[in-house]
């Protein structure tokens, strides 16, 4: 069995601290345009999970999913979904002729239960130190952010990343993309970020988050590292509420591209 899913791609932060997604900035590294965040791919590749399965996926089901080229505002995305057994699918997101993301969901992960993060104190916004080697340090714990869901956050962001409302009670259920968000603005929040990428994430689902329940985002940095001339953190990060785990997972990004340091 094969699932499709087709979209016109909308890039949600043209408008964000990370020029990555502006479009004459983004044409510096060499891209067309401003980049989709990789957040919102996500979230366009769960679809063909949440359409399969439903809320067993969203209860305990799992996905990966790594991005390997551009997609850009006004593209025309299709996501395939190939079924690998009863319980797995193959992802692929293609836009304009090649595959810009590949990755995995599976129906149920029942791995172990990963450790919970601990929480520590956001730093000031307007002092946070840049992002590097010193203030990523593995096995850091980053500073905690606090935030209330709501129906009117959930239906903004299904609008945004062109998801059917009625899986998700118009907005009144968290999608899971919306959740794989906060790990780029946690990162964000706790260090001073130039342009920079998010290149994978593989997350679990443990739980849904409703209209008007508190969110705790955590996470700590696992490893901090320069491959091909790229600095690249990989955080773990957990998403609770009234003490109940909704998603964990990890994290991968790129806080310094080899173009940026080249230049500095």
């Amino acid at each position: 069995m094969t699932l499709h899913h087709r979209l016109t791609a909308f890039n949600t932060a043209s408008e964000s601290e990370n020029k990555i997604h502006d479009d004459a900035v983004a044409s510096r590294f060499g891209f067309t345009g401003g980049l989709v965040p990789g957040v919102d791919v996500f979230a366009y590749m769960a679809h063909a999970p949440i359409a399969l399965w439903g809320e067993a996926w969203l209860n305990g089901g799992g996905m990966q999913a790594r991005f390997g080229k551009p997609v850009y505002d006004g593209d025309d995305v299709t996501v395939t979904g190939d079924a690998d057994g009863a319980d797995r699918l193959a992802l692929t997101a293609s836009a304009r002729g090649v595959t810009c993301a590949t990755g995995t969901a599976w129906k149920l992960d029942d791995a172990p239960d990963p450790a919970g993060i601990g929480t520590a104190d956001l730093p000031d916004y307007a002092s946070r130190p840049k992002a590097s080697m010193e203030s990523l340090k593995p096995g850091q714990i980053l500073g905690t952010m606090v935030e209330t869901y709501t129906r009117a956050d959930g239906a903004q962001h299904l609008a945004d990343v062109r998801e059917p409302g009625a899986t998700f009670e118009n907005g009144a259920i968290c999608n899971p993309g919306w959740l794989v968000r906060r790990a780029n603005y946690i990162l964000g929040n706790n260090v001073k970020l130039g342009p920079w990428i998010h290149v994978e994430s593989r997350i679990r689902n443990h739980g849904q988050l409703r209209d008007g329940e508190p969110v705790e985002t955590r996470a700590i940095v696992v490893e901090n590292v320069e491959s091909k001339g790229h600095l690249i953190v990989t955080l773990d990060f957990e998403i609770v509420s009234h003490a109940r785990r909704i998603m964990s997972g990890r994290h991968w990004a790129i806080y310094e591209p080899r173009q940026v340091r080249e230049r500095s």
